[in-house]
């Protein structure tokens, strides 16, 4: 009776063990493409009879080989085949070129000789895309107080999940945050103008945009109906040079036209004095 009741004993603590749910599984994050490697501890007083990785179904079970001779891992997922390695020393897990399809829960049986008992130990695999430059969009608007409204977007090409957007200006000299894709304000000629950095993070990237000056953008930007002084007097300034540049150009025209009319009427009385030199005199009866 007693040996049943060890038995039984065993029994709900393997399946205890190889549920995972002993424990919560350790959250572990990992870049597209890129590689990871799941460690375990295993206690160097005991010895490994074999392990067996987990994903969705069996992964890859490896047996220890004696002093001298190399790992043997028995079967393997083919899905993975060419991107799965183990640990000679520490049996750990590594995995290549990672893919959308790698995320999910590893769990990990170590089955020991010294004990009929195995260690269980399990990751929550989370793949992201590394981040690249922020894209910052810009709207104006102007107020017709003369306010020039401007918001200001950040987004990122194929962000993926878990992005979140970071705002950063320095005003009086304190760095000031805004938590949020879109941020807003307004800009009066004369203020000072404020910049603005966007940071986009995720779990295993961040990316800033660079500085973008609020003055620039609506520098150039007024009221069509309230000019400005400076741009009325601009204008009168440019119109006025035109006309005296034109009021030129007509003095010059008009003094060649005159001298031109003279020299016609000048040959024209040349010509007429030489026809009545030359002309005969009367014949003689």
């Amino acid at each position: 009776m007693g040996a049943l009741l060890w038995s039984l004993l065993l029994l709900l603590q393997e399946a205890k063990g190889f549920s995972g749910d002993d424990e919560d599984p350790e959250e572990v994050v990992a870049a597209l493409q890129e590689s990871i490697s799941l460690s375990l501890e295993i206690p160097s007083d005991e010895e490994v009879k074999d392990i067996i990785w987990f994903f969705q179904k069996n992964l890859v079970t490896v047996v220890p080989r004696k002093e001298g001779k190399s790992t043997v891992m028995l079967t393997m997922d083919p899905r993975y085949r060419g991107r799965v390695g183990i640990s000679e020393s520490s049996y750990s897990l590594s995995i290549s070129n990672l893919t959308w399809e790698d995320s999910g829960l590893y769990q990990a049986k170590v089955s020991l000789n010294t004990s009929q008992l195995f260690i269980t130990k399990s990751y929550d695999l989370r793949v992201y895309r590394r981040l690249s430059k922020p894209h910052i969009t810009v709207s104006l608007k102007i107020s017709e107080e003369g306010a020039c409204n401007i918001s200001l977007m950040c987004s990122i090409e194929r962000a993926g999940m878990d992005v979140t957007y970071t705002w950063l200006s320095s005003q009086d000299s304190t760095n000031v945050s805004h938590e949020d894709s879109v941020i807003s304000t307004s800009w009066r000629p004369g203020d000072r103008a404020l910049s603005y950095t966007c940071r986009a993070s995720n779990p295993v990237s961040n990316s800033s945009s660079r500085l973008i000056s609020v003055g620039s953008f609506c520098a150039d930007l007024g009221s069509p109906e309230k000019p400005s002084m400076s741009c009325l007097l601009a204008k009168g300034l440019i119109l006025l040079f035109l006309l005296v540049i034109l009021a030129v150009v007509l003095c010059v025209f008009q003094t060649r036209k005159n001298r031109e009319l003279s020299r016609v009427r000048k040959l024209k009385r040349n010509r007429i004095q030489l026809r009545k030199k030359g002309s005969p005199g009367p014949s003689p009866v």
